[in-house]
């Protein structure tokens, strides 16, 4: 099959998908954050904030360490042929800290979030919900 089809195809899928499941309007309101998280890794672990806003959650610090493999696996000077980039890891502690608000917060259905990260990949892979430079991220 050649990409441009596979690009369509998928195309379609989210049309269809949208179409037939329209996102509530409420779910489009601005407003002040129900709660707030912030996130930040290196080839370490992860580590992050979660705090409450207009509604209450009890203020969590979490940290995590990398399982041993993927932090061999991080590309650095000293490990040039490394698969996993920093950001590849920012990305995965933004993932966690959004797993981490689900088990603090309860049910996050119709609340504003607001999620914070210092690397600059990962809030553009957030904003497209795409990646085009790295397959740890896909």
């Amino acid at each position: 099959m050649r990409p441009y089809m596979r690009q369509y195809q998928t195309a379609a899928r989210f049309y269809d998908e949208s179409t037939s499941r329209p996102t509530r309007c409420r779910k489009l309101v601005a407003g002040w954050p129900d709660f707030i998280g912030v996130v930040d890794a290196s080839s370490h672990g992860v580590g992050g904030v979660i705090i409450g806003e207009l509604s209450e959650c009890l203020p969590t610090v979490f940290r995590l360490q990398w399982p041993p493999d993927i932090t061999a696996n991080v590309k650095s000077e000293a490990n040039p042929k490394g698969t996993i980039t920093n950001s590849d890891l920012e990305l995965a502690g933004l993932v966690l800290l959004w797993l981490m608000m689900e088990h603090i917060c309860g049910p996050l259905t119709e609340k504003r979030i607001t999620l914070f990260s210092d690397n600059s990949p990962t809030v553009s892979w957030v904003e497209r919900m795409a990646c085009r430079s790295s397959l740890v991220a896909e």
